[in-house]
């Protein structure tokens, strides 16, 4: 098995792909250095004060202590309210995607509304589109964030939140949970998958039907395993099984990655899940299937692999 902790690259805030990451990033240069230019000029003043005498030692207490930090402090405050003005969105977004956080992967419906499209521990967005995330969870506090794309939200039982984002940029990002929720949490990750219009609509049509059919003799045994192993009272297969204890794997051949974002997607890694699923990720609830003969391994690997 080969291990890609990480495999989206570091949760970096200045590779910009989103409207809020964008405008997040200028609110924080510029916050950092007004704050840097007041730090100067505060002791500055400081330094004129100490050296003054009587009233003009007051002068520059009261201007240099006073007045000085509240007309700025004021004006950061209405330039920062501005701009969580500008990236909450609009009112009607064009879309509408719903995340619920569980221990320790995310369940995403899109269109929830609607046709109610089932997917798992992965957010595909439309570019240029605004999106309005509604954010859940169905057991502890977990937080969603891309770093790239927007802010973060937390995410609460009992609640619901909503976040609105707008990609900006085609490609993948890397998504986490950046609330502690358990013993897995530093492995709660997720990509955000940024697709142009035309190929998003394609992406919900395609999500839109059955799993794959098994074609050949060793899926379509794989299929019989993954029956014979109780695996359908906890996973969701469109056509076959519409259980939701577990992460949906309708389309999971498609993912690029394993373990809600922390495994390359690939046979080695997947056989190994699910012969050892608690060495891959320690506090996942799934439990181990090391009784499973080789072939029969390797035909339910095959099959799952063919699941796009």
């Amino acid at each position: 098995m080969e291990s890609t902790l990480n495999v989206f690259g570091s949760q970096d805030t200045s590779r910009i792909a989103g409207l809020a990451a964008g405008e997040t990033l200028w609110l924080t240069i510029a916050m950092s250095v007004a704050g840097a230019v007041i730090f100067v000029i505060v002791m500055g003043l400081v330094a004129l004060a100490w050296r003054g005498r009587g009233t003009a030692r007051a002068w520059w207490i009261i201007g240099g202590g006073v007045v000085f930090p509240v007309v700025v402090l004021a004006l950061l405050f209405t330039v920062s309210t501005l701009v969580l003005r500008s990236i909450a969105g609009p009112v009607a977004p064009a879309h509408v995607i719903e995340v619920t956080g569980k221990q320790f992967w995310w369940n995403v419906i899109y269109d929830p509304d609607g046709r109610a499209l089932r997917d798992a521990n992965e957010i595909v967005l439309p570019l240029g589109e605004p999106v309005e995330i509604r954010l859940k969870s169905s057991d502890v506090i977990h937080s969603f964030w891309v770093p790239s794309i927007g802010g973060k939200m937390d995410m609460i039982p009992g609640r619901v939140n909503r976040l609105t984002v707008t990609a900006t940029r085609e490609g993948r990002f890397r998504g986490q949970c950046a609330e502690f929720c358990g013993l897995a949490h530093p492995l709660m990750a997720f990509e955000a998958v940024v697709l142009p219009h035309d190929e998003f609509d394609a992406f919900l049509t395609d999500l839109d039907g059955d799993a794959s059919d098994a074609v050949t003799p060793q899926q379509r045994r794989g299929a019989e395993v993954f029956r014979e192993n109780g695996c359908i009272a906890c996973h969701r297969v469109a056509g076959l099984s519409e259980a939701q204890i577990g992460p949906d794997l309708t389309r999971i051949g498609q993912r690029a990655t394993l373990g809600a974002g922390m495994w390359d997607m690939n046979t080695g890694n997947l056989a190994g899940w699910i012969v050892d699923v608690g060495d891959m990720k320690p506090g996942a609830e799934m439990p181990s299937y090391n009784q499973l003969s080789g072939p029969d391994l390797r035909a339910l690997v095959a099959w799952l692999e063919g699941l796009t």
